[in-house]
């Protein structure tokens, strides 16, 4: 008599069990149906953000690039504007040299 009553509850046990998960996914199926859906709006929308976030990356880089081009310019710039300053300078003096405006010591020509 006490196992049949112990199966009476076991059976009663499962199939309380067996009516709760089917009574569960019921009413959760349109949830986890919703809950795909966000999830692949999501996976769309960071994929996006991604894709984005590569091509700003390489205007910044592109950028770079030309920030540091600009500044081998700019120290070549320098370098020739220093090298065109001494050129001019020299042809001062040669042309100031060559006019008679000034004289060098070392000519033997001035001594006469």
């Amino acid at each position: 008599m006490i196992w049949i009553n112990f199966a009476i509850i076991v059976f009663s046990l499962i199939g309380l069990g067996i009516y709760g998960y089917l009574l569960f996914k019921n009413k959760m199926k349109p949830e986890f149906g919703r809950l795909n859906r966000l999830t692949e709006r999501f996976k769309i929308r960071a994929d996006v953000i991604g894709q984005q976030v590569n091509e700003i990356k390489g205007h910044v880089d592109a950028v770079n690039r030309s920030v540091t081009q600009l500044k081998e310019f700019g120290v070549n710039a320098k370098n020739e504007s220093i090298e065109l300053k001494q050129a001019a300078v020299e042809l001062t003096h040669e042309i100031k040299r060559t006019a008679g405006i000034e004289r060098s010591d070392v000519s033997t020509e001035s001594k006469i």
